[in-house]
């Protein structure tokens, strides 16, 4: 099974979003993260994706405005290269590039409770809020954690002091959402 998975994988790459491709400012990025929580958040949301980011233009220079360790600007080649299987999906929200206030997200930390307002950050609470912030677009609606698939999670949940009522974002949400295309 796992390797049909990986085979699937690889055939999807070979369609993927490639290094030179010409980038939007706007675009929303999707990838499967090799960070140890990108399993259950897989698990979780019954999707391949478990981390996303906003392209953004700095100095003629294209990055992936992430939240990971920190909201941060990643070269957007690098970005893809640290994706398992080097792979990554984008979308557009517009037709047309459209410039992202992103300095006031810069520098804060993760967010491993997935809380809103707590002046933290975890990736698609980003995306959803400069969506929602910037262009009064809602791209999904913040979901109940326990609304996800959380069998086998609860020590993890518990440990984070995660409360199953608090509302979230997943990428799966966003990926979904009747904006992109």
């Amino acid at each position: 099974m796992k390797k049909i998975f990986t085979f699937l994988l690889f055939l999807i790459s070979l369609s993927s979003v490639a290094n030179d491709a010409r980038w939007q400012e706007g675009e929303i990025v999707f990838q499967i993260s090799k960070s140890s929580q990108s399993k259950y958040i897989q698990l979780a949301t019954g999707s391949i994706y478990s981390h996303c980011g906003i392209v953004v233009k700095k100095n003629k220079q294209y990055y992936v405005l992430e939240a990971s360790n920190i909201v941060k600007l990643t070269p957007i080649n690098q970005w893809i290269d640290r994706g398992r299987f080097k792979y990554c999906k984008s979308y557009k929200v517009f037709d047309k590039p459209v410039h992202i206030n992103y300095s006031k997200y810069l520098g804060q930390k993760y967010d491993k409770q997935f809380k809103f307002n707590n002046n933290k950050m975890y990736c698609s609470e980003l995306v959803y809020l400069i969506y929602k912030e910037q262009f009064g677009i809602e791209l999904c609606k913040p979901k109940k954690i326990k609304s996800y698939h959380l069998f086998g999670l609860s020590k993890i949940i518990k440990r984070r002091g995660i409360n199953l009522n608090q509302l979230v974002v997943a990428p799966s949400d966003i990926i979904n959402s009747k904006y992109l295309h």
